[in-house]
Parts: structure tokens; sequence; C-alpha cells
């Protein structure tokens, strides 16, 4: 406990001088290097600084080991990702947040209300706070400076960022060894999730394969679910659809018996690329189409499976346009500019190839490549390639057959 902090704390609040504080106690100058931590004083001269503003120092010593108490519950429901009893805690500490401030647990306190607002997809909140954090780190210790920089990778996922999220995970490869062990799960699954979506599907899961691990030896259950959910997926883009099967399965039961309703939705809907891959349409399209009833409606998620509803539809031989129409309504937004150019994409479907295939070169694949959206973009550049190949284009084909094997798999 820092308190000098404190004693100025109780003097601000009291609207007291540091002369009215320090007259018969100590000189101005001792009370001033007393405030800023710059002196450690004798036990006796703070407990009578504080009693002369009706302050206890045993008290303090309690309320400061209770909110130490308190931000460490914080910090570990934001491991185990225990998204309500953060938002229970987060009400409580920011009544306290004026003491807080005066005290040395101020740097971890802001640190994971910045997890907590990403958590929370708050993005005005969370810009505020990365603000906030850029004007604090000169005063962060090794370990706070190491979370700092992985809450922002954090942060530019949640921004739609994913290059810029994966930059700085790289950079943190070799500070691992600066931070408790226990945080190395939420290290290893980050890892895994950014290169999944870079296509990058034997690193992903050697990354996931790590955060499994790690999760399971500090028993971080629903964190471990996570991970195995990253591990399916990796499996099922492998091709090893075996392993991905049985790893769904073990999933499915799981999130159901621990209530866990959102990741059980997710499961499901991963669950239904799988289904697609070894042509179970039909499958795949009664679970899509129960997801459709009890997923909140206007939600990224809601859009997502939807689209995915779409795609199944159309390889069943099933008429989407209700469907069509639905998705185009709801994705007007510059935010929605995704899934609006699926619906587009569904409804040239119905229309004339060539038509189609322009829409693919000249919006669908610019879009994909600007904007990281690496599996779409092999799949459209797959599409392309046969198109060509049909049409014995054979430069255009060999191009977008060729786009992956180039490209590695990521954009360049």
């Amino acid at each position: 406990m820092n308190a000098g902090s404190i004693i100025k704390y109780y003097r601000t609040k009291n609207k007291l001088t540091q002369l009215q504080l320090a007259e018969g106690i100590c000189s101005i100058s001792h009370l001033s290097k007393i405030e800023s931590n710059a002196y450690s004083p004798h036990e006796s001269t703070i407990k009578a600084l504080l009693l002369k503003m009706g302050v206890l120092l045993n008290r303090e010593v309690e309320k400061h080991m209770r909110l130490e108490k308190i931000i460490g519950k914080f910090i570990d429901c934001s491991l185990h990702y225990d998204l309500e009893t953060m938002r229970e805690i987060y009400k409580q500490l920011e009544t306290e947040n004026d003491y807080i401030q005066s005290t040395e647990l101020v740097n971890q306190y802001e640190l994971y209300k910045f997890r907590f607002y990403i958590y929370d997809t708050d993005l005005m909140k969370a810009e505020e706070q990365k603000k906030m954090l850029e004007r604090m780190k000169a005063s962060f210790l090794a370990p706070e400076h190491w979370v700092h920089q992985f809450f922002q990778s954090l942060y530019w996922s949640m921004m739609g960022d994913n290059t810029k999220s994966l930059e700085f995970l790289n950079s943190l490869d070799l500070g691992i060894q600066s931070i408790p062990q226990k945080f190395e799960g939420e290290f290893y699954y980050q890892k895994a999730r950014m290169l999944v979506l870079a296509d990058r599907h034997e690193l992903s899961a050697h990354f996931a394969e790590l955060a499994v691990r790690s999760f399971q030896l500090h028993h971080n259950y629903i964190r471990l679910l996570h991970a195995q959910i990253l591990l399916a997926i990796n499996y099922t883009r492998r091709n090893l659809l075996v392993q991905a099967e049985s790893l769904y399965e073990v999933l499915i039961r799981n999130t159901h018996l621990t209530k866990q309703s959102v990741l059980h939705n997710q499961t499901l809907y991963n669950y239904t690329e799988l289904l697609r891959l070894k042509n179970a349409h039909g499958e795949a399209l009664e679970i899509l189409q129960a997801l459709k009833e009890k997923v909140e409606p206007d939600t990224y998620f809601y859009k997502a499976v939807l689209t995915s509803l779409l795609e199944s539809m159309v390889e069943g031989g099933q008429n989407s346009a209700i469907q069509i129409e639905e998705l185009k309504a709801i994705s007007n937004s510059s935010k929605d500019q995704y899934f609006h150019i699926y619906a587009i994409y569904f409804e040239k479907r119905n229309f004339s190839q060539p038509d189609l295939m322009a829409y693919c070169e000249e919006t669908m694949l610019p879009f994909f490549r600007k904007n990281g959206y690496i599996k779409e973009t092999k799949n459209v550049a797959a599409e392309l390639a046969a198109h060509y190949r049909n049409q014995q284009q054979w430069e255009k084909a060999y191009f977008y057959q060729t786009y992956d094997e180039e490209n590695g798999g990521e954009l360049k």
C-alpha cells in the first residue's frame, strides 16, 4: 500500500492544503515527499496524518487488502470467461474508482477494465480506455507492458483488423516469460484464433493444442471449450474429418451440460461446415434453421447463421428468395458489408453465370482481399478458376488456381 498516495487522496477529499495537514506533525516539504511516495515515513507519522483527517491506518490497510482481493477476482473472472461476475464486480469497483486511483492497484485495474470493455464489445469505452492506457504505460512494470500489448491485440481483433491483431501477438512471442503462467492459455488461444482466420491451419492447431493443455492444467473449463472449438475448426479445414467429428461430438454434449448456450450455438454453427464437406446438406440445413430461430435477430451471429443457411439452401437446390431478401434488409449499414456482399452473390446465382462471375471478380474478391478474409478469398478464387477453365481462358484460370499457393494462404 502506498501510504503517501492514500494521504494525498484524503487530503484532497477533505480540501486541505499541505500546510494545513502538515501543521504540528511534519514540515511541508516532508509531507510533499510522503505524498509523492519518494519517502517512506515512520508509521507514527502516517497514523498522525491520517488521524488528523479522521482516518484510521488499520482500517485503510484492511480496505486496501479488500480491494486487492476484489481486483484479483476481477482478473480471475477475465481469465475464466465469467462475464456475468465481471459485470457485477465492475459495478462494485467503479464506486471505489477515486480511491483506487490513489493506490498502486490502479495499473491492473485500468488494464482489466480495458479487457472488460473488449469482452463486452463496448467500442466507445474500449477506445477511451485504450487512449488512457497509452498515457499510463510509462508507469507499467514488465508484466503490465506485456498484458497491455496483448489486450491491444484483442482490441484490434474486436475492431476487425486481424492483420494488426496478429502483428501485436507476433511481437509478444519472446516476452511470454514476463507474464503469470496461468495467462499462457489466453495467449495461445488468441494466437490460434488469429492464425485460423489467416488460413494457417497447421500452425493454428499447434497453438490451439497448447491452449488446451494450459486451460486443462489450470482447470479453466470454459476457455477449454473455446480452444477445443478452434481445434475442431482446424481439423475440419485440414480435412481431418474423423478427428473433427469426434471432437464436435464432445463439444456439443459438454456445452449443453455446462449450460453454455452461446458456446453451444457456436459449436453447432461450426459443425455445419463439417456436415457440408461430408455432403450432409440436409442435416446442416436442419441445424441452421433451428439456430436461426434461437439466435437473437440482427446480431452478427444471426447474420452469420443466415448466410450459412443460404449457402446450404443453394447447395440443396432449395428456393432461397425469402432468406436473400432478409439478409439484404438487415445488412444495409457499412459495418455489415460482408453480409450484404453475400446477399447480392446469392441473388445473382439465380441469374446469368457471366454476371455472377463478374461480381465475384470485381466486387467480392477485392473486398475479401482488402479486409483480410483469407478463407473467403480462396473460395472465390477457386470459383473463378473453375469458371475460366470451363471458358478455356487458361491464363486467368491458372492465375486464380495458383492464387493461394503463391500467397501461402496469407495476404501479401
